[in-house]
């Protein structure tokens, strides 16, 4: 199990299609998301919990 954090920025539509393109190529569980907007323009943080990814050692 390892937890990861990772940030989508652009347009809506933009941000929207690249959510999915990562939703679709990874086998995540989503654990949170967050959304902020300015403008057009809007940001979503996932935190997504990787199943079967070793975290790192030495932390």
């Amino acid at each position: 199990m390892a937890i990861r954090c990772r940030i989508f920025r652009g347009l809506v539509l933009e941000a929207e299609e690249d959510i999915n393109k990562f939703l679709a190529a990874q086998e995540v569980r989503v654990l949170h998301l967050a959304q902020s907007e300015s403008g057009n323009h809007i940001s979503v943080t996932m935190i997504v919990d990787e199943p079967g990814v070793m975290p790192d050692e030495g932390f």
